[in-house]
């Protein structure tokens, strides 16, 4: 699958499927703390950022191995608008952007740090979501979607990667530290668990995955709550029609208004 097949490349540590639902639910009963609330926070989206950040809308995440109930995840690094909790707080450190679109390592530093926000980069570009379809980039070819998650037990599970904080590696990690050096496009975010969820958001590459009937319970996928996303999709999309962006212009489609799914051939508008 596309999402794990990134995740490796990022994480030397591999972990099958089976193993990480079995981590998790050992942690669970030692660990009553982990948080289990997701949709009451409107705030949650308080800040427009446009500096490097982390994305990981489609991000498959596995237990940390010195707490199972931290979630590692594979995100890709970003530059352009992003929505966060607290983004003009802080700053990306040891990381930037080359003259050539290459990320880079700062000469000096080891790695690159930065947080995973929230954005619309990638976005399928659906009929009607279009922000602004002349700054469309050529050969744009986004196609993610947000697929809703249910949980009729109320016994979902999810990584909270919204503010987290992310490690960006080198792509050779033998080059001089005393010299810039290429970054890997992806970062390891440090998620949160979310467990005894009944809805949620994940992104999914493609129409397909839009109608994998298991694929909000087989995996550890990054998502959020239906009304905080709901909320920062407006507001992010509020702030692009005022602040054009070629890297962003679409909103992020949903699942059930897919041009191409099996259960709906119709294309509305968010």
């Amino acid at each position: 699958m596309l999402f794990f097949g990134i995740f490796s490349v990022v994480c030397a540590e591999e972990t099958d499927d089976e193993s990480v639902n079995e981590s998790v639910d050992e942690s669970l009963d030692e660990n009553a703390d982990v948080s289990s609330s997701s949709d009451e926070e409107e705030g949650l989206f308080s800040s427009i950022c446009t500096q490097p950040y982390a994305l990981c809308n489609t991000a498959f995440c596995v237990p940390d191995q010195d707490d199972p109930t931290k979630m590692r995840c594979s995100c890709t690094v970003e530059k352009g608008p992003s929505i966060g909790k607290s983004c003009d707080t802080w700053e990306p450190v040891g990381i930037y952007m080359d003259e050539y679109g290459d990320w880079m390592i700062k000469a000096g530093y080891s790695v690159g740090q930065i947080t995973s926000t929230y954005s619309f980069a990638h976005a399928a570009p659906l009929p009607k979501n279009e922000i602004d379809p002349n700054n469309t980039p050529y050969g744009y070819s986004g196609d993610v979607y947000l697929k809703p998650c249910m949980n009729e037990t109320g016994e979902g599970v999810w990584a909270d990667c919204w503010d987290a904080p992310c490690t960006v590696l080198p792509q050779d990690i033998n080059a001089d530290i005393s010299t810039d050096r290429l970054a890997s496009p992806y970062a390891v975010c440090d998620c949160g668990l979310k467990v005894n969820q009944s809805e949620w958001y994940i992104g999914v590459h493609g129409t397909e995955l839009c109608d994998d009937p298991n694929l909000c319970h087989e995996y550890i996928i990054s998502g959020a709550g239906l009304m905080s996303t709901d909320v920062g999709v407006k507001k992010l999309a509020e702030f692009i029609k005022e602040n054009p962006d070629p890297t962003e212009p679409y909103k992020e489609g949903h699942c059930e208004d897919c041009l191409y799914c099996a259960s709906n051939t119709s294309a509305e508008s968010l």
